[in-house]
């Protein structure tokens, strides 16, 4: 069974959803105000592969991303750019989507955007102000914490010494201080001028960030959801507050499994501007595949800090490699197969058996993916134990099957069969027959012309093997 560490409990729980066969799912998508870095990927692709699991266990999932397009960020940054909001905005959101398909993450079902959904936020509000949730002051509408008794289960945050009618104006602020915070802010003079308004009965106003995730959940997947997903650095005060307004607002618990990963380090330091040690996705997609940056990630368990390094970005790379590799042979022995079943095959499918069955144990421990890989490289090895002496299609189709099964969970591709021209095949026949009329020099002729077109051949018990150079 599935037991997922929820970050409310602090305990692993064994999963079950609400609605049985199906799963919904919120996950924190991006603010678009700058390039996205690795470190905001980690979190998207431990999410996919939350997603991935649930989908290869058989659950339906309905997840929901939303995209933070109106916030103290992106509105500073446009107006020092001197763009609107929304062709700012755009420019970052097209960036971010299009890292995610790189990444082989799958599409979520809805990607709403803030600025599209501010009438339910506004609604909301209205709510929480009637019942008492939420008061006006200066233009501007405030949650009060202090009518919010299980506020800081999530985080832990004490509030009994917040000074009633303590605010605090911005959107992010120090976890150490917990202050009735802004749903719908008064729009400056500024953002009036630049059209960053909405009319409300408090005035023009925006909203603030907290308002916009707790809407965008509860509207799109219903008032409680089964998983939302998010980085540690969003449990205060972001996670925090949107517990405090959806379930203040609907009377309902907001979320049942808290899931929340660990930061990405970059040689052993947190990535921050100040020290210059930023990595946006498309640099490192210049030395390493998107195949590679997954298996470097699931190579740390999600609740773990991930130091990125040359050594384990090497790593990452020579493992994935040898799963490659072992795939390649699977399919060129596909292609040379046999329906000749021997007794002694039987111990490879025991070990294909069990190998699925470890393989599941990992992922239902709290998506452990280190654990998950190795069972990934084990049954690589009993792979290529076994073409050391089989070919049988049937014990072929089931090792490939958990290939591809594996693969998916983790999000990784494998290249596909190389298919050879018309030309190139009769090359390597005709090479092929030049060996077996030990015409060596002729046949390395051959094998020469066809690496400068960036085939590689590889001569074995079975025939001629050939991958990309």
């Amino acid at each position: 069974m599935l037991r997922i560490h929820n970050t409310l409990s602090r305990e692993k729980e064994p999963f079950k959803p609400l609605q049985e066969g199906r799963v919904t799912m919120y996950c924190c998508g991006p603010t678009v105000y700058d390039t996205p870095h690795l470190g905001n990927y980690r979190s998207f692709v431990t999410s996919d592969n939350v997603r991935r699991y649930l989908e290869y266990l058989g659950y339906e999932v309905k997840q929901v991303m939303n995209i933070t397009d109106i916030d103290d960020k992106t509105i500073r940054r446009s107006g020092e750019e001197g763009q609107p909001l929304a062709e700012y905005t755009l420019r970052y959101e097209k960036a971010f989507m299009d890292g995610l398909g790189k990444l082989n993450v799958l599409p979520a079902e809805r990607y709403p955007r803030a600025t599209e959904n501010v009438d339910s936020m506004i609604e909301n509000v209205e709510a929480l102000e009637r019942k008492g949730f939420a008061y006006e002051s200066g233009g501007s509408v405030y949650f009060n914490v202090a009518r919010f008794p299980d506020y800081g289960n999530l985080s832990g945050v004490d509030i009994s010494s917040v000074r009633p009618g303590a605010r605090v104006n911005v959107d992010e602020y120090d976890k150490e201080n917990p202050r009735d915070f802004a749903l719908m802010k008064k729009s400056t003079k500024s953002e009036v001028e630049r059209g960053i308004y909405f009319d409300s009965k408090w005035g023009k106003v925006r909203p603030g960030w907290h308002i916009e995730c707790s809407t965008l959940a509860t509207k799109y997947l219903g008032p409680t959801i089964d998983i939302h997903t998010g980085g540690v650095d969003l449990i205060f005060p972001h996670h925090e507050n949107e517990i405090a307004q959806a379930e203040s607002r609907t009377g309902e618990s907001f979320v049942r499994y808290w899931i929340h990963g660990e930061h990405l380090m970059v040689d052993g330091e947190k990535m921050s501007k100040s020290i210059g040690n930023i990595v946006n996705l498309e640099d490192v997609l210049k030395e390493y595949s998107a195949d590679v940056i997954r298996y470097m990630f699931a190579s740390t368990h999600y609740r773990r800090t991930l130091d990125f390094t040359r050594e384990t970005a090497e790593n990452a790379r020579n493992n994935y490699e040898r799963l490659m590799n072992a795939y390649s042979d699977l399919l060129f022995a596909e292609r040379t197969s046999v329906e000749s079943p021997d007794r002694g095959e039987d111990a490879f499918i025991d070990e294909i058996e069990e190998a699925e069955r470890r393989f599941r144990e990992s992922m239902d421990d709290d998506f452990n993916g280190p654990a998950a890989l190795g069972v990934f490289h084990e049954i690589a090895k009993s792979l290529n134990r076994y073409l050391l002496e089989y070919r049988n299609r049937e014990v072929l189709q089931r090792f490939k099957g958990l290939f591809d099964d594996f693969a998916f969970v983790l999000g990784l591709s494998f290249p596909k069969p190389l298919e050879l021209t018309p030309e190139q095949a009769e090359m390597i026949r005709s090479r092929e027959e030049l060996r077996r009329s030990q015409r060596w020099q002729e046949a390395d002729e051959i094998r020469s012309d066809l690496r400068a077109q960036g085939l590689i051949l590889e001569d074995t018990d079975w025939g001629t093997k050939w991958r990309r150079a």
